[in-house]
């Protein structure tokens, strides 16, 4: 059984990511992303970290989505987790995801069976920072964004963190970001939908016409270690349906970051457990510099 359903909501969530990605990376130069950034940097050198993510979706106020997903990361034993949900009030559907044993080990709820892959990173990250887009690709990124970076902020707090912030309206999204949200959400609402389709899915409207990213917000709290407390991004997208009738979707992702160095991933015992082993064909050619 196909699992388009898991496709859309990943559609969803790694379109609202990259938003909120390009959005800090575009606070390039400014105290807003020094901050911002050097709090970034810090938190990817700790050794462990947990990352509890909330989504919520709503079209014209009404919540039709709902996510949740805790991710545990351990650099030392190079494991992680993931253990994610995403549904309505009326279904729920889950994934697990584990890296151990120089495998990754995915199982949805709809399935009995765990899926392993041998862990092979692209060229591109097999050396340097394994968290960085190629150069190009920055630079890319840099000059499509424009000069939205000026907006940026950040405010020191009473009890000593930061907060920065980026936030966007009208005619400061920038064309790339117009781009990905259209895409995204015309590719959600296309979604082919049968008796399968979760109901969160089927009862997305299909925006056809006018799609455009209104509004967005980006926070980050920062600690006094220099650390991520938390980041949330709403982003506002409107838009036409067949009939006419306008909607406005609204997309907002909150993570909290805790038990600094002191995560333990979960462990999966594949002991009497249907696998299936998925080859991997990998990227014929690397990223190069």
């Amino acid at each position: 059984m196909k699992k388009k359903w898991m496709t859309a909501g990943a559609g969803l969530g790694i379109g609202a990511v990259l938003l909120l990605a390009s959005g800090f990376s575009a606070m390039a130069n400014t105290s807003g992303y020094d901050a911002y950034k050097t709090a970034l940097k810090n938190t990817k050198a700790e050794s462990s970290i947990t990352m509890n993510v909330d989504l919520t979706i709503t079209d014209n106020g009404k919540k039709l989505v709902t996510g949740a997903a805790d991710l545990k990361v351990n650099k030392d034993q190079k494991a992680g987790s993931v253990a994610a949900t995403i549904g309505d009030s009326t279904e729920k559907r889950s994934i697990n995801v584990f890296r151990q044993d120089g495998k990754v080990i995915f199982k949805s709820s709809e399935e009995d069976v765990y899926k392993a892959k041998e862990i092979n990173a692209p060229k591109w990250q097999h050396k340097g920072d394994h968290s960085n887009l190629p150069k190009a690709m920055q630079q890319v990124f840099g000059t499509l964004l424009g000069n939205i970076k000026d907006l940026a902020t950040v405010e020191n707090q009473a009890n000593g963190g930061k907060h920065a912030e980026l936030h966007l309206s009208g005619d400061q999204v920038p064309a790339v970001v117009n781009v990905v949200g259209t895409v995204v959400v015309s590719k959600i609402a296309n979604h082919e939908k049968n008796e399968k389709t979760p109901g969160w899915m089927a009862n997305m409207s299909k925006l056809t016409d006018n799609i455009k990213v209104e509004k967005i917000d980006i926070d980050a709290e920062i600690s006094t270690k220099d650390i991520l407390e938390a980041q949330t991004a709403k982003i506002n997208i409107t838009g036409t349906d067949e009939s006419g009738k306008k909607h406005e979707l609204t997309i907002t992702i909150h993570v909290d970051y805790s038990n600094i160095n002191k995560t333990v991933p979960e462990h999966i015992d594949l002991t009497g457990k249907k696998i299936e082993e998925i080859k991997n064909e990998g990227m014929k050619r690397g990223w190069r510099h």
